[in-house]
């Protein structure tokens, strides 16, 4: 059930009605920034002139105050009890989204244990599925490989579209493992590794935040989910 008080404000107002009532929800808070994204978060918090998002699956982004333009609360039921959809169901909206590249993406799902809708979203966001795209930093083809991943993952060709999914796939499920958080992996993946470990935390990256919230939008849109982001190999 959805309670459309959707609280929209300045900032000001915004960091004054946190300050009420901050700290953890018994509901779902869906967050809608400025650039129209939006996102799900278990609570809220004022820092600052800043707004804490911690996310439901962990993990926790820390955005100015006037990039919030509202939110509004989904109670969560007390219990439902629904059999789970298959992951890799024919017709599915990951599979339509991936196209001509469905084939590819549910290999490398298969094979490392992943819904194949986070490959799709990812590739959805690196590269509008462009398998020839190439970033101002040099990262290439349809997962955006950088040069180094592309050599860590032995890929010969990063502009092939097999090989290019195959090495995005082994970097995210590596990722995952390492840091047992999709939004974690995620950042990981899009400002390296390293990054994660400075912080402890996503990055204070505004590139590597919207990376995060795009891709789980898209994950979540394309019929995936982070509860139960692996699937049997």
């Amino acid at each position: 059930m959805m309670n459309r008080r959707l609280q929209a404000a300045g900032p000001a107002l915004i960091l004054g009605l946190l300050l009420v009532a901050p700290g953890p929800l018994d509901a779902a808070e869906i967050v809608k920034l400025t650039s129209g994204q939006t996102l799900r978060v278990a609570s809220i918090h004022p820092v600052g002139n800043q707004v804490e998002l911690r996310l439901e699956g962990g993990g926790s982004l820390q955005v100015p105050a006037d990039r919030v333009q509202g939110w509004f609360t989904e109670r969560r039921p007390d219990k439902i009890t629904t059999p789970p959809a298959p992951a890799l169901r024919a017709g599915g909206a990951w599979r339509q989204r991936a196209g001509q590249y469905a084939p590819m993406i549910e290999t490398a799902s298969r094979r490392y244990g992943l819904h194949p809708a986070l490959l799709t979203s990812m590739a959805e966001v690196e590269s509008a599925f462009d398998p020839r795209a190439v970033s101002p930093k040099g990262a290439m083809g349809l997962l955006q490989l950088m040069p180094a991943t592309a050599e860590r993952f032995g890929v010969q060709d990063a502009f092939d579209v097999t090989q290019n999914i195959e090495a995005g796939a082994r970097y995210i499920d590596w990722l995952l493992d390492r840091f047992g958080t999709v939004e974690l992996a995620l950042a990981g993946y899009n400002a390296g590794e390293g990054a994660v470990d400075r912080y402890q935390d996503i990055p204070p990256y505004p590139e590597t935040e919207n990376y995060v919230v795009k891709v789980l939008n898209g994950l979540d849109r394309l019929g995936g989910s982070r509860e139960d982001l692996r699937i049997a190999r």
